[in-house]
Formats: C-alpha cells, structure tokens, sequence
C-alpha cells in the first residue's frame, strides 16, 4: 500500500477560504469502499478518485480508514495542512478463510455538546469546515455538468468540479443554474442563522423531459 503526498495547484474556485482545506484523492479497488474519517462515514471511494474530486477536510490530523465487507480494513493518520493534496492508493486485501470480520468504524469521540451536526453535507461526505457564526450562513451547491453556470441573487458563481460553497446573509437566496445545450433550473433556498443549505443539481439536456 502507498500513501503518497503530493501538492496539486488550487482551482480557481470561488469558495470560502478554499485554501484553508486540506484534501486527499482516494484511488482505492473496489471504488464501493466505504470511507470514514475519525469514524464518521465521508462516502465511497468512487466519490473521491476522479480527476476534479477530493476529499476535503479541515487542517489537523485526521484518522482516514478504509471499510468493505468481506475485506481486511485499512488504517491511516494523515496530518492534513492547507493548500495540500494527499494521494491515497491501495487494494483492498479479502479476509482469509476464517478471520474475523473487522468491526465497522464509529465515531472516536461523541458529538459535540452544543448540538451542532458533524461537518458533513446532505450526501454524507465532509465538509469540512468551522462552524458558522450566528450572523451568517451559507449555501454548498453541487452541479453537473460541472462546468455549469452558477447564479446566487444574480451574481454569477463559476464552478470547476468541486463543491462550491458560499457565505450569505440568513434569509431567502435564489439560485440559477445554465449551460449552453441544458435546460436552466432555478430554485429558491431558505438559509439559516449558523447554517449551510445544500443544493445538488443535475442539468437535464435542452429537449429532454
């Protein structure tokens, strides 16, 4: 197994301080891996291996660990830096004939007394991020076709394949999506104080139903 560090450039992205996340790309067989870090489920592997996806996670040390049914389960403590991209290859090894299965991963600490949720999005995978302040809140918005449009209140937003993550006053936001060839979608999201909204959009193709 080979847990390599690289540094890749930062897309030109506009995101909240994307340069205070650390990332890694997990190139990992079978890609239904499950992935946890410190024991919080952050998806599969086939959400972090392509070419514009990562999984990004707040500076520090952080346990990732690899899980699949039927497979010897992988272990690894990254200490994550910003702007640093880490590369995360291995083969997941079946259990022998007769070894225990391992345990799933769980959480290595409870969840925080003031109520706040685990930094992850609606779909399960990390955010990342310190809580926001009570004064504000933010929008997380996730497109295909990645390199689609994004209008927030009018103002044009260009997103690269990775999430796209906004800070905004409470209240209601309108959101625009367009791309050449699609049908536009447009909705309207309702952010709380200290809270993040999250959109996913998939674009359907001018003329589709």
């Amino acid at each position: 197994m080979s847990w390599t560090k690289r540094f890749i450039p930062v897309a030109a992205l506009a995101l909240i301080a994307i340069d205070y996340y650390g990332s890694a790309r997990i190139q990992v067989t079978p890609r239904q891996t499950e992935v946890y870090v410190d024991g919080y489920r952050a998806g599969v592997v086939d959400d972090f291996d392509g070419f514009a996806q990562r999984l990004r996670v707040e500076p520090g040390e952080h346990v990732i660990e690899l899980y699949l049914d039927g497979h010897k389960s992988v272990e690894q403590t990254i200490l994550f830096a910003p702007g640093e991209t880490y590369r995360i290859r291995h083969t997941m090894e079946p259990l022998a004939a007769g070894e225990a299965a391992p345990s799933r991963p769980a959480p290595r600490t409870p969840p925080p007394a003031t109520g706040v949720p685990p930094p992850y999005d609606a779909l399960g995978r990390l955010i990342g991020r310190a809580p926001l302040p009570a004064t504000s809140g933010a929008i997380t918005i996730r497109v295909q076709p990645a390199d689609a449009v994004v209008l927030v209140d009018g103002e044009r937003w260009q997103s690269s394949g990775e999430r796209l993550e906004i800070q905004v006053s409470p209240g209601p936001h309108r959101i625009d999506v367009q791309k050449d060839g699609y049908q536009p979608f447009t909705t309207n999201v309702q952010v709380r104080p200290g809270e993040t909204a999250t959109v996913n959009v998939s674009l359907t193709r001018g003329g589709e139903q």
